[in-house]
C-alpha cells in the first residue's frame, strides 16, 4: 500500500518539477539556489503527501515555495556574498530578448523580496490577489500595496526601462 502514493508523488514531481523550478528561480533570481529551494519543496511536500495528495498539491506546493523562500530570507546567517562585478560579462544578443530577460531579472533584483513574489505570483502565475495573499501569509490589501509598490519601482527603474521599453510593457499588459 505504500507503493501507491510513492508513485503517485513521483509522477506529480516529473510533472510540476519545471513549473516549480521557474517559481523558485523568479523568486531566487539565482538558478543553483531556484533548483535547491525547488528540491527542499518537494521534500517538505513528501511528508505531507498522504494528507495533501488527493486535495491541492499544486497550490500546497506552491505555498510551501513561497514560504520557504521568505523565511530564509529573514535568516542572518549569509553563507556567500556576491561580488559587486560578476567576473565575465555577457555579451549582448542579436535578438534582443535574452537582454530584455536579464533587465527584467535585474530590475525585479532590486524589488523586496515581497514586492517581487507579489508581482511573479499576480502577472507570471496569474494567480488572484486572495491566491498571492494566502501563499504570503498576508491579506489582499497588503497584497495589491506589494503589487503596486513594485510595478511603480519597475516603472520608474531607469536602468530597466526606456519610454519605448516601457510602452511595450504597457502594450503586452505586465507594467
Amino acid at each position: 500500500m505504500r507503493e501507491e502514493p510513492a508513485e503517485d508523488f513521483d509522477a506529480f514531481v516529473r510533472a510540476r518539477w519545471s513549473a516549480t523550478a521557474r517559481l523558485a528561480d523568479a523568486l531566487t533570481l539565482d538558478h543553483q539556489k531556484a533548483e535547491d529551494l525547488a528540491q527542499e519543496a518537494f521534500t517538505k511536500l513528501w511528508f505531507h503527501w498522504r494528507k495533501v495528495g488527493s486535495e491541492n498539491p499544486e497550490g500546497y506546493l506552491r505555498k510551501i515555495v513561497t514560504t520557504t523562500f521568505l523565511s530564509a530570507r529573514r535568516r542572518r546567517w549569509i553563507g556567500e556574498r556576491p561580488t559587486q562585478t560578476p567576473p565575465d560579462t555577457a555579451v549582448g544578443s542579436a535578438t534582443g530578448q535574452v537582454d530584455e530577460r536579464l533587465a527584467l531579472r535585474a530590475a525585479m533584483a532590486r524589488l523586496s523580496p515581497r514586492q517581487r513574489a507579489a508581482v511573479y505570483l499576480r502577472y507570471a502565475e496569474d494567480l488572484s490577489e486572495q491566491t498571492v495573499a494566502d501563499l504570503l501569509g498576508c491579506t489582499v490589501g497588503a497584497v495589491k500595496q506589494h503589487t503596486r509598490r513594485g510595478l511603480d519601482a519597475l516603472r520608474n527603474d531607469q536602468h530597466f526601462t526606456t519610454p519605448d521599453e516601457l510602452a511595450e510593457l504597457a502594450g503586452r499588459g505586465i507594467v
